[in-house]
């Protein structure tokens, strides 16, 4: 929330796209144009000041694909700049009508099988909060669930970056990413960014914020990643 008033992230790591929750939309926004200084700018919510917001920067580009809007904080986006092209799906699952059998990684999956089309593309990257892990298999139909996303994104040859970087298992992660409450004693491993394997190769950097730096800003740590 408020990110308006936490752009000095944006500014201190100069991304080329930024992919985030709980964002206002650019009206609410527009004071910090000349601060933020971005490109493009994709956002849906229903409510102004808490919204999925992807921004994209130096000169990058970015368009909504065919959205389900079924599927409304699961966004399909196209990257590119010059003869250089990617695409995302920028994600952001929610609580549906409190019914937790349809809803977070629930959410996730069905999406993933809608956007398979997607999936199949050479350079795509899927990022954002999926308020998920094994931990919590038991809690959503098996079908469904966290290892059973994870699998099917391996069928397209698509991998969570971290767990590749580090060697861990799904739902046995040493860095969290939220602290829920912004109390330390409650980590949790739930935001991601999956890549196709054959992009890991070009991976220079990954990076998941420490609580000391950025537990005032949000309970959620940010991600970092960088492809060339």
């Amino acid at each position: 929330m408020a990110f308006r008033n936490k752009t000095e992230i944006i500014n201190k790591f100069n991304p080329d796209i930024a992919v985030i929750q709980e964002c206002e939309n650019e009206e609410t926004l527009k004071n910090k144009k000349s601060v933020i200084n971005y490109n493009n700018f994709i956002w849906c919510g229903e409510n102004r000041y808490k919204g999925l917001g992807i921004m994209s920067f130096n000169d990058w580009e970015i368009e909504l694909l065919d959205h389900n809007d079924e599927f409304k904080h699961i966004l399909p986006i196209r990257i590119f700049k010059g003869k250089m092209e990617f695409f995302l799906l920028a994600v952001w699952t929610q609580l549906i009508d409190n019914n937790i059998y349809e809803s977070y990684v629930v959410q996730a999956t069905k999406a993933f099988i809608h956007y398979k089309g997607l999936l199949r593309k050479e350079n795509i990257i899927i990022a954002g909060d999926f308020n998920s892990n094994a931990i919590w298999d038991n809690e959503s139909p098996k079908e469904f669930n966290h290892t059973a996303m994870v699998k099917f994104l391996k069928e397209y040859e698509i991998v969570s970056v971290y767990h590749e970087k580090t060697l861990e298992e799904q739902g046995k992660e040493k860095i969290p990413t939220l602290y829920f409450t912004k109390n330390i004693q409650k980590p949790f491993h739930i935001d991601y960014v999956f890549i196709k394997k054959k992009l890991l190769e070009g991976v220079s950097f990954f990076y998941i914020g420490e609580y000391s730096k950025y537990i005032k800003q949000s309970d959620h740590m940010p991600l970092f990643v960088e492809i060339i």
